[in-house]
């Protein structure tokens, strides 16, 4: 008899969802299996196009679309509190949510508004994320479980951190400060919540072809000619950084809490080499 398919049968709760990566991310949910979506973003409309292309896949599926910013305590616990109500729990939490520093400066010519800004976002709402998570997450019976002789788990947090959390550039000061916050983040809870069945992890992207990226390209900030410092010598694709994503969400990865996951073609690798 061939083994029944795995299938994600949690609720995934996505920030920044309604695009790139947090977009892919939910395609990818639904094609493992999982149909109960909390999806979160400020960009409204992008929410109501993903929900339409997330049950043309699957017309089972059903979301929950909040706007939200991720920065603000009282509506990341309201992403919570909706997500909650629809689904009756979370198990597993992409924060995906994140902004670039705007100019791209060295810190000499940075100013305080937009390092403040980029950190609002990127460390200060990963960590209002996660926090609302855990404690949404400590509330669940431990019902996670794809193999037997495996404990069950009452949840899982990804967090989305980036190369530069790792390695830099003379102006992602701001950025990368942030990105290394958010593996701090993930490390700290990774020891404090295991005893408790949930897992956090990272994932480092590294030159992802997204909105963000072409946007950067366009205006100068990356040239097209930066794919040779790319071992894979190519842009990665947002649907790549979903399938790990997904992976240290899902079952799949049950004895895996606290790493760093880095998803880019081997480019720290060739900075480090």
């Amino acid at each position: 008899m061939a083994p029944t398919p795995y299938r994600m049968k949690g609720v995934a709760l996505i920030t920044g969802a309604a695009s790139g990566i947090g977009r892919a991310v939910a395609h990818t949910f639904v094609a493992e299996g999982c149909t109960r979506l909390v999806l979160a973003d400020l960009n409204g409309d992008g929410l109501q196009d993903v929900a339409r292309e997330l049950k043309a896949l699957d017309s089972v599926v059903q979301t929950c679309l909040v706007t939200c910013d991720v920065s603000e305590e009282s509506q990341v616990q309201g992403m919570i509190d909706e997500g909650v109500a629809a689904f009756g729990a979370i198990h597993y939490a992409v924060n995906n949510a994140g902004i670039s520093s705007k100019p791209r400066v060295r810190t000499h010519e940075l100013e305080v508004e937009s390092y403040d800004r980029v950190h609002s976002v990127n460390q200060r709402g990963v960590w209002l994320c996660e926090r609302a998570e855990l404690r949404q997450m400590l509330k669940q019976e431990p019902e996670l479980r794809s193999r037997a002789g495996t404990t069950p788990q009452r949840g899982s947090i990804v967090n989305i951190s980036s190369i530069f959390g790792r390695v830099s550039h003379g102006n992602v000061g701001a950025y990368g400060a942030s990105k290394a916050a958010v593996l701090g983040i993930s490390r700290t809870d990774a020891c404090a919540y295991g005893k408790d069945g949930i897992r956090v992890n990272s994932v480092c992207p590294g030159y992802i072809r997204t909105p963000l990226l072409d946007h950067q390209i366009k205006i100068g900030t990356y040239p097209e000619e930066m794919i040779k410092l790319i071992p894979l010598e190519r842009w990665g694709l947002a649907e790549e950084i979903a399938e790990g994503v997904v992976f240290l969400a899902s079952e799949k990865a049950s004895f895996i809490t606290g790493e760093e996951l880095y998803i880019d073609g081997g480019s720290v690798v060739k900075c480090h080499g």
